[in-house]
């Protein structure tokens, strides 16, 4: 089994899946049970934060302001933080082998709105949800799927998630994970 925990997943060019498309994706959790993700490359035009604060009745002080990202399309109206761990809560979703967490907690957003929380974090509406091996079938590129359409995958990088989200940040991380497979395929080939 392939553990994507703790890595990002990039679409494909041909990945058929609309909602997929062009997406670099956070996978937080991946397990037997399946596997959950948040598309960190979808900023959203709107809502913006204090509209989530707003419709959740959560105070926002005046000079708070944090992008709202599409964490993907399952569970669409539910707020999430995906942060750095200096601040975890009991309900954070994270392993000691990640440098990240996920986090469904009104008081997680409470700390944002105040400005208080980690020091990065991305607030997200919805995420990536995979059934038990359903992630695997699409990496293995499991017939009707060609191998062109399955997922390429990257280390957790922070600069990507939470660094300058510039335009074309899902051709970078394409980009560099065809440049990373290659290595790894010539590397064999060639055993450094």
């Amino acid at each position: 089994m392939i553990d994507a925990q703790g890595k990002l997943l990039v679409a494909a060019p041909k990945l058929p899946d609309w909602r997929f498309q062009k997406s670099v994706i956070y996978v937080w959790k991946h397990g037997v049970a399946g596997a959950n993700g948040i598309i960190v490359n979808k900023k959203c035009q709107h809502p913006d934060f204090r509209h989530v604060c707003m419709e959740g009745n959560v105070k926002i002080k005046d000079n708070i302001d944090a992008p709202v990202y599409y964490g993907g399309p399952v569970l669409t109206n539910v707020v999430g933080v995906l942060h750095t761990k200096e601040v975890l809560l009991a309900s954070s979703n994270h392993s000691q082998n990640q440098d990240i967490a996920f986090t469904l907690d009104r008081k997680m957003l409470e700390m944002v709105a105040n400005g208080e929380g980690p020091n990065n974090k991305m607030i997200t509406l919805g995420m990536a949800q995979w059934e038990r091996g359903q992630l695997e079938a699409e990496f293995e590129a499991a017939a009707p799927r060609p191998k062109s359409m399955s997922w390429l995958m990257l280390d957790y990088d922070p600069t990507i998630v939470f660094g300058p989200q510039p335009e074309d940040l899902w051709d970078t991380c394409v980009s560099r994970a065809i440049r990373n497979k290659t290595q790894e395929l010539t590397s064999k080939i060639f055993k450094d």
